[in-house]
């Protein structure tokens, strides 16, 4: 559910999402879970000002 409704935020997709938080609760634990979406909509935004994706 928090996939979905963050995706629909930063125009992700949930599997995404998915992915951020597992990588990131695989480093990072509990703290990396809650910390993804952030980071994940954060790079996402950076990356296609720059035209990289």
């Amino acid at each position: 559910m928090n996939a979905r409704v963050m995706g629909s935020e930063i125009h992700a997709r949930a599997w995404e999402l998915l992915l951020a938080m597992l990588v990131m609760d695989a480093i990072f634990g509990i703290a990396g879970v809650v910390a993804a979406p952030i980071y994940y909509a954060y790079l996402k935004n950076e990356l296609s000002a720059q035209n990289l994706i």
